[in-house]
């Protein structure tokens, strides 16, 4: 009861402040909003907030590591966490199932988008918010922080007009930015472009964007299989997470598409190690399997470097997938080819 009430409460008090102090999109209180935007100058990718007995504290993720921002009384937190729910368009009663939600604010000179996510825990309710500062250089390939050459191999690449693009790395590795990179891009009138994501990060004009859900009907599966029906020429698949999916996206690629995927694994040789337990054959890799590159971020001298690995698929990688599993220096050969000699120089991002 004490709950109900204090989200009650707090959202009567937010909503009950006079417009200038309140964000003007999202009627945020405003000293909450402009916390927020500052951590965009940290350099900050997420935001914590997480209760405890006897206080909530915020926390944010700055170059990779997480850091104390503040700390408020439980019914001050409660009230900010109401506030970020509605602003979120998410149920702000409801604290009992995980949620997901997003909205933007805006400042001078600076529009960001935010994307939330809440988790009962034991004490109430923990919000995380990725932060996603809306600029237009952010979101193509030149910022990457992609080698001269490995930038060129590419652009080339996307300029096929089928196969599979491979993006791997770790969580956090920024394997998204890469795929929205790729996208822009490709971003022209004349290119049907459609994607699905779980979640959507940001809202990309001109392309078409499907958020994938735990549920059946809207899985990554069935949102490609309906997707192919809609004379799509560049497919994004923001994840290959199961057998389905993965077949799904193999086909894509074989049959006149250009996809684009990402895929949790270190290497690229432990991505192709992923696909084939996923069901997909090394033979059918060899058809359509364009490119694979592998990125992870650094910190050092206080900025995030990327680091990127590229493995174009050319006539030596094919002809090693070709091979039947197991035979002669099958494992030896791949290893060779997809396994880079030394990583390439880190670039600031």
């Amino acid at each position: 009861m004490r709950s109900v009430l204090v989200y009650l409460i707090a959202s009567r008090l937010w909503r009950s402040e006079t417009a200038s102090h309140m964000d003007s999109h999202q009627h945020l209180p405003e000293a909450l909003s402009d916390s927020i935007v500052a951590e965009v100058t940290h350099g900050t990718s997420d935001l914590h907030f997480e209760p405890s007995a006897e206080h909530y504290r915020l926390r944010a993720r700055r170059l990779g590591k997480l850091v104390d921002v503040a700390q408020w009384p439980l019914f001050k937190g409660e009230q900010f966490v109401a506030a970020l729910k509605n602003a979120a368009r998410v149920d702000v009663t409801n604290r009992r199932v995980p949620q997901d939600g997003r909205f933007q604010l805006q400042s001078a000179n600076l529009t960001l988008d935010c994307r939330l996510n809440s988790l009962p825990t034991l004490f109430g309710e923990k919000v995380v918010l990725r932060l996603f500062s809306d600029s237009n250089d952010r979101w193509t390939l030149t910022q990457l922080g992609l080698l001269p050459d490995q930038l060129t191999l590419v652009q080339e690449t996307l300029k096929v007009p089928d196969g599979l693009i491979l993006v791997t790395g770790p969580t956090g590795s920024g394997k998204t930015r890469s795929l929205y990179a790729m996208l822009q891009y490709l971003n022209h009138p004349q290119v049907n472009i459609s994607t699905i994501e779980d979640p959507i990060e940001v809202p990309l004009p001109g392309i078409n964007q499907t958020a994938a859900t735990g549920h059946t009907e809207l899985s990554f599966a069935a949102c490609l299989r309906a997707l192919l029906r809609q004379d799509p020429d560049v497919l994004m698949v923001g994840e290959i997470r199961d057998e389905e999916t993965a077949e799904m996206t193999v086909r894509a690629a074989h049959t006149g598409h250009l996809v684009l995927a990402t895929l949790h694994a270190g290497t690229p040789m432990a991505a192709l190690i992923r696909l084939e337990q996923l069901g997909v054959r090394y033979a059918e890799l060899a058809g359509c399997l364009r490119l694979v590159m592998n990125q992870r971020l650094v910190t050092l001298h206080d900025k995030r470097w990327g680091v990127f690995d590229l493995i174009p698929i050319q006539v030596q990688a094919r002809r090693a997938l070709l091979q039947p599993v197991g035979a002669g220096n099958f494992w030896l050969e791949l290893d060779g080819i997809f396994s880079p000699a030394k990583p390439q120089p880190a670039q600031a991002l």
